[in-house]
């Protein structure tokens, strides 16, 4: 018989209700969001993504920066609350390639990543958390999007050149770059469509 002490539960219990929390945030954020678009428009809705999309891919690439883990009870949520934009903007909008652009830019993102993790070159993290900001990024750039696997890997290898010899041979989380490509090319989108 295996015993687990109160002390040995607790931790699982808190990361468990974190992990919801962030669910339960992600969501009704992203369906306030949502709500933007019939409300104020496609263009603050956009921006409105924008903020909260920054916002978000920063904070978990932050948790990969200190721990050099993606966990899913943060990329989860991103998905989820990716997932709901997709299908509010598809159901605004009454466009088909609305939902199709992203799933596909996705799939193609979370492959490509997934198949340099099998190499060893980054983590399945990693490509959960490209694919999850995939979503997101297709709603700005349509297929274009599949750009993030480039843009992020051209970013993470200009900071180990910019760290120097000694980040050439240390770990670097590769969350940050993927945030950053991803929140680039949403940007670089939204301000030459506005």
């Amino acid at each position: 018989m295996v015993s687990v002490s109160v002390s040995e539960a607790a931790p699982r219990a808190t990361a468990a209700s974190g992990a919801g929390r962030w669910l339960s945030g992600a969501l009704l954020a992203s369906v306030a969001i949502a709500a933007l678009y019939p409300l104020l428009g496609p263009g603050t809705h956009r921006w409105a993504l924008l903020a909260a999309t920054a916002i978000a891919a920063a904070a978990i690439a932050v948790v990969d920066h200190r721990t050099f883990t993606l966990p899913n009870r943060y990329v989860g949520p991103l998905a989820a609350a990716g997932a709901v934009q997709v299908v509010a903007t598809a159901l605004f909008t009454t466009d088909v390639w609305a939902a199709a652009w992203p799933a596909i830019a996705a799939a193609v993102v979370f492959i490509t990543y997934a198949v340099m993790g099998m190499a060893g070159w980054f983590g399945f993290g990693d490509a959960k958390f490209a694919a999850a900001l995939a979503l997101i990024v297709a709603l700005y750039a349509g297929p274009l999007a599949i750009y993030l696997v480039p843009l992020a890997i051209l970013t993470g290898a200009a900071r180990r050149v910019i760290r120097g010899a000694r980040a050439r041979k240390s770990k670097l989380a590769h969350g940050p770059d993927i945030a950053a490509a991803a929140i680039g090319i949403i940007l670089i989108t939204q301000l030459l469509t506005s």
